[in-house]
């Protein structure tokens, strides 16, 4: 895991990424993507979104999706 939520009151809230622009930052990306035929080929979309201060419900947990490598 490479954002991990940080405690935050009685929850968690998006990692702290040290050296990063995107400080308490969640990246969450699309889950659409376009099947190509008649190859069956698959290609996702690169569309994501950024959420600041993301909350979860516990910390420690991951806060990207997929879980990406930021370090």
């Amino acid at each position: 895991m490479a954002n991990i939520a940080v405690p935050a009151g009685d929850n968690g809230v998006s990692g702290d990424i040290t050296g990063d622009d995107d400080l308490y930052t969640a990246k969450r990306a699309s889950v659409a993507g376009t099947q190509f035929w008649p190859s069956g080929s698959y290609s996702r979309s690169s569309v994501y979104s950024l959420t600041h201060n993301l909350r979860f419900a516990y910390s420690g947990v991951e806060c990207d999706t997929p879980a990406s490598d930021r370090s």
